[in-house]
């Protein structure tokens, strides 16, 4: 039964690390000379209106009709859903932006530096403290991750570092550890909710964001974009399509599969997704196998599995009072035993 779990877990791992891997690199198919013609919100939008007609289709095979009402009831203090809606959707933004400006293994692996953000940020929003041996993994992922960047920069045909795309990811990092943060707190107030019911409404206060945020960041991409279905869906072709399943398949797989995943396993699964891109984009032709690139590559990876590890470590100290001391015990046939004893330090 054992080994059985572990089959299973194991799958689901690799599906996760497929999935992750996948995803950057099916938006680089989707590009047309390096450029994303079409608008950088539409396929976040229509993932989450497929991401809403899944969740209602499980809440209607587990409830009925009871179950998709649910799913459209707006409950008291809904406004919070609205406001993690909208910094989720400000975060795919942001991606499809990041996305635009560099490739997808470099994109994958910046997305480690949310390890960094996230322990600076539950120290001060939660308190919660690293220890000396978890800073310093994340200091040395941190030096490791600007060293692929830079070395895959200069082998690539691109002028140089992708400054402003850099930024974009690391922003996206930043808002998307406050979103996560801010749902852990504030979505436990709705426990009577199904989960069904929760990403129902959280997808559709998504797509209201999504609507916003390209009206008001993207008003020159599609002229008729807010007016038409035409406009919505300028420049879409298949490639696009296949964005938008990875947007889905991608966010229904972190909802439900990471359940048997731990936090170790689902920060490794994210850091070897950088190799498996690595590797895709040789085999298809669109880049060549950098050792210098490919071994900081594995190096992250270990790291991230340290700096997991090192959270479990925790020191072992002598009880107050008392010092470990040897002491020579005479045994059978006249032989000597070594055994260890305590003496207390405290004062009779």
């Amino acid at each position: 039964m054992a080994g059985e779990a572990a089959k299973g877990t194991m799958g689901i791992f690799i599906v996760f690390v497929l999935s992750r891997a996948l995803h950057p690199m099916v938006i680089d198919y989707s590009k047309v000379d390096g450029k994303m013609l079409y608008s950088k919100n539409s396929p976040a939008i229509m993932s989450q209106l497929l991401s809403m007609v899944f969740v209602n289709f499980l809440a209607w095979q587990e409830e009925g009709m009871k179950g998709v009402k649910a799913c459209w009831a707006i409950p008291k203090g809904a406004s919070i859903f609205i406001v993690i809606g909208l910094w989720y959707a400000f975060g795919d933004f942001l991606e499809m932006l990041s996305m635009g400006a560099m490739k997808g293994g470099v994109y994958q692996l910046l997305l480690q530096s949310k390890l960094l953000i996230t322990a600076v940020m539950v120290m001060y929003l939660k308190g919660t403290m690293q220890s000396d041996l978890q800073w310093s993994v994340l200091v040395a992922a941190t030096l490791a991750i600007s060293a692929f960047v830079m070395v895959d920069s200069g082998s690539s045909d691109d002028a140089g570092i992708p400054l402003m795309g850099v930024a974009m990811v690391l922003f996206k990092v930043g808002v998307s550890c406050y979103a996560a943060v801010l749902s852990d707190a504030k979505l436990k107030g709705f426990s009577n909710m199904s989960m069904s019911a929760k990403l129902s409404l959280m997808s559709l206060s998504r797509v209201i964001a999504s609507i916003a945020i390209a009206a008001v960041m993207e008003p020159g991409v599609q002229p008729s974009y807010h007016v038409s279905a035409a406009g919505f869906f300028d420049h879409w072709t298949l490639a696009t399509w296949i964005v938008t399943l990875s947007f889905t398949s991608k966010s229904l797989i972190t909802l439900y599969l990471l359940k048997s995943l731990d936090g170790i396993q689902k920060n490794v699964g994210e850091a070897l997704a950088v190799i498996v891109i690595f590797l895709g984009q040789i085999a298809a032709g669109s880049s060549v196998f950098n050792l210098c690139a490919f071994l900081l590559a594995c190096l992250v990876v270990i790291l991230v599995r340290i700096y997991g590890l090192a959270g479990k470590v925790k020191a072992k100290t002598p009880e107050a009072g008392k010092t470990p001391v040897i002491q020579a015990i005479a045994g059978k046939n006249g032989a000597t035993d070594l055994k260890v004893a305590s003496i207390s330090n405290s004062s009779p």
